[in-house]
């Protein structure tokens, strides 16, 4: 019988072929053993640092440093929520903020600033505003309505935007009277400060055409003076709540008196 040089006299090539699984096994055990390992040294806590970390931030909140009780633990262990105080500007707080930050403007004359017994008034002239008999804001004045808006941004006081104008009739496809006109600008006025931040619950629109005058409408700087978008920060009056909008005064039914 011939055996050929490659053989090696068996099964033994076959053996070693069946036994390669093994190679395979061994190494998937190993690499679970390792998984095992490194989770089980992942959930072990090291109990001295934790206390130090939990001690560290419980000196933080309690804010002992600053001479605080603990404004944040209720005595329950719980971490309470901290809602700091708002502020609320006063009509003097605001009188000073617009100097401030309207400085140049003032001096310039752009704006003007008048303290009454009830409020303040903010003056912005037609020259800053619009073109002569328009309604649309130029360019120019947003500047000046973007600082404004940002000072009364949630402040609790009344804002009245208020439009004026001469005294010279006007007709025009747009505006068939003086009033249109003054309601109007007042309306883009306040229309714009609200979307820059004046809060709407607050703002109310009126225009008086020519019938509240500053000064003389028989000579061209007087007429200027008088045309002109007031706005006016008022304390609100008692039966206009804090939040929430305005609410009317009752009126009597004056039907249910007559009935009676």
């Amino acid at each position: 019988m011939f055996n050929s040089p490659y053989s090696d006299g068996g099964g033994g090539h076959e053996e070693e072929q069946l036994d390669r699984y093994l190679i395979t096994y061994a190494d998937l055990i190993t690499l679970l053993l390792g998984l095992f390992v490194i989770l089980y040294a992942s959930s072990q806590v090291d109990a001295g640092k934790y206390q130090e970390f939990a001690a560290a931030f419980s000196e933080y909140f309690n804010n002992e440093g600053n001479g605080g009780d603990g404004i944040l633990n209720d005595g329950s262990g719980l971490l309470q929520p901290v809602i700091p105080p708002s502020e609320t500007k006063t009509v003097d707080d605001l009188d000073q903020e617009i100097q401030q930050s309207l400085s140049q403007q003032i001096r310039d004359n752009n704006i003007s600033l008048e303290r009454t017994a009830d409020g303040l008034t903010v003056k912005l002239p037609e020259a800053l505003l619009f073109r002569e008999s328009e309604a649309e804001l130029q360019p120019g004045s947003l500047p000046i309505l973007d600082s404004l808006a940002a000072i009364f941004n949630g402040i609790d006081q009344q804002i009245l935007v208020v439009g004026h104008t001469d005294s010279r009739p006007i007709s025009t496809f747009q505006f068939a009277s003086n009033w249109h006109l003054s309601v109007s600008r007042a309306l883009n006025v306040a229309w714009y400060g609200i979307r820059k931040g004046m809060p709407e619950e607050r703002v109310n629109i009126s225009g008086y055409g020519s019938q509240r005058p500053v000064a003389d409408n028989g000579t061209p700087e007087g007429r200027a003076q008088n045309r002109r978008v007031e706005i006016v920060i008022k304390e609100l009056p008692d039966h206009i709540p804090d939040k929430g909008g305005y609410a009317p005064p009752s009126v009597p039914n004056t039907n249910d008196e007559e009935t009676q």
